[in-house]
């Protein structure tokens, strides 16, 4: 396989790519069918999704059939794999169900497949919708598969995609604001047929795009996003890169993966200036010191870059978890600012902004009862001084055990998220610490914040990296991501020397 004979010739090649262009921003990698070159495992099954959550790619695609008795399977299909004539479009479920794999799995269900997927929040799913003999059949999938990511509350992690038009249409048509996706192996899209049809951009193969990139270029300029598929090579890895694609779907995922970030982290550690850290989550658990290792990683990295927080927390509070580190902050998302001057912690901006505390009150007294956060220690609400609100689900005074226990994945928060972002649609919302939402006046935000003191300082975006643990919709680093700029995500603060030892 090309990936076997690759590990000689990486530098080499990343150098020579690195001088020859400025790469946009990163591209990600979607595995195809799961990530299943590995012992006991076959595409499509949990076992390959499993692999694909431990190799820590961004999505996953996956392939969905409806059986003849209405049932939603993932296969890539529509024949079964080791059995003769079995189509599993025209079988049963219990017939489908008992059909082995080659490595023994039985073919898995989209409920199955989604339960396992709502482990690793993060990963972006591909719904592959398969195309069915008539328009009936295909509308009655895609209206099988909408009423599951209803009932699961997946649609912030699916991506609907197709190659059939008439299955992107009816997804659309049956929940409006889902994120659709055209397959194309021939057609090319403008921006204003995919604008028109509401699609979120559009999956081309390489073939279709390799002699018309500006195709690729007008989708991005207009806020669409791309996939590129199949790329199993470093040629088309570079085309990718260099013509900011935004998912690559690969084969191969482990090696893609090498590839990609050895790319990335050679570039970003020629042209980064400003490191901005999240605290909680990113350098310390949540309300706890900073460690002796990730205090050593600053020191080190202060050496080489300009190093800044960016919190939620107020300048005060982070600035003394930190063991009055000294280093610029830029608190409750942008509304103060501190720098230690001559050894002195010093605040050098507060904004502050009206709050209708009547209006915060009852609006927060709405969603607990609804959602059954009634029983609370403390007060409901936290006012901070700049105008910023903090609503925990379990009040301003839970016990510390509580809090950590009570929503580690951000499950239970992102489930209630949109109605909370629109019950505050005058305010911009984030799923904050560990219990709470942060609520704050709509302009204020991590990437702004990071934005303005870069300005002021004279660096570009290009020159920022962003060192965080929440990207998702919601949570408190999304906007880095909305906004373009490179980040690296933390899943594991106690990881994180290694994680930015390229850095050094």
């Amino acid at each position: 396989m090309y990936f076997c004979h690759m590990k000689k010739f990486l530098t080499a090649a990343v150098l020579a790519l690195l001088c020859a262009v400025a790469l946009p921003a990163q591209t990600k990698i979607m595995s195809h069918r799961g990530f299943y070159a590995h012992p006991g495992s076959f595409e499509n099954t949990l076992t390959s999704l499993a692999g694909a959550q431990r190799l820590g790619v961004e999505g996953v695609e996956l392939d969905v059939h409806l059986t003849s008795d209405d049932s939603l399977v993932i296969l890539h299909g529509p024949m079964i794999p080791g059995t003769r004539h079995k189509d599993v479009q025209k079988l049963d479920f219990l017939t489908v169900r008992n059909c082995v794999l080659p490595n023994g799995d039985h073919i898995p269900t989209l409920r199955e497949y989604f339960t396992q997927a709502k482990k690793t929040s993060a990963l972006k799913l591909f719904l592959e919708l398969k195309s069915h003999p008539t328009p009936q059949r295909e509308t009655r999938l895609a209206e099988k598969v909408v009423a599951l990511c209803e009932e699961m509350n997946m649609f912030d992690q699916v991506c609907f995609i197709s190659f059939s038009e008439h299955l992107c249409d009816e997804t659309l048509r049956l929940h409006p604001g889902a994120e659709v996706v055209p397959i194309s192996s021939r057609k090319t899209y403008s921006v204003k047929e995919l604008q028109d049809r509401g699609y979120a951009g559009v999956s081309y193969n390489y073939n279709v795009v390799m002699n018309a990139v500006h195709y690729l270029d007008e989708a991005h300029a207009a806020g669409l996003q791309t996939v590129l598929w199949p790329v199993n090579s470093y040629d088309l890895a570079d085309f990718a890169m260099r013509h900011g694609v935004t998912y690559v779907s690969s084969d191969q995922p482990q090696g893609m993966k090498r590839l990609m970030d050895s790319i990335r982290e050679l570039r970003w550690k020629q042209e980064k200036k400003l490191i901005c850290f999240d605290l909680d989550g990113t350098l310390t658990q949540h309300k706890t010191p900073l460690t002796a290792a990730n205090k050593a990683v600053l020191d080190t990295l202060a050496k080489r870059y300009e190093i800044i927080m960016a919190g939620g927390g107020n300048c005060a509070r982070i600035y003394r978890q930190m063991g009055n580190y000294p280093i610029t902050i830029l608190g409750n998302y942008g509304m103060e600012e501190s720098r230690v001057i001559d050894g002195e912690f010093r605040m050098v901006r507060e904004e502050k902004s009206p709050v209708d505390r009547k209006f915060f009150l009852k609006t927060c007294e709405y969603l607990r009862k609804k959602y059954g956060y009634t029983d609370y220690k403390g007060d409901p609400l936290e006012f901070h001084e700049s105008g910023m609100v903090t609503f925990g689900l379990l009040g301003t005074k839970p016990d510390k055990a509580a809090k950590l226990a009570f929503d580690p994945d951000k499950v239970r928060r992102r489930a209630m998220f949109p109605e909370v972002r629109d019950l505050f649609k005058d305010y911009s919302v984030f799923i904050g610490g560990t219990t709470s939402f942060d609520i704050t006046p709509k302009q204020y935000n991590k990437f702004d914040a990071v934005m303005r003191y870069a300005g002021e300082k004279g660096y570009t975006i290009d020159q920022i990296l962003f060192v965080g643990d929440d990207f998702l919709d919601g949570g408190n680093d999304s906007q880095i991501r909305l906004g373009g700029m490179d980040y690296i995500r933390i899943d594991d603060y106690t990881r994180l020397p290694e994680k930015l030892e390229f850095l050094f």
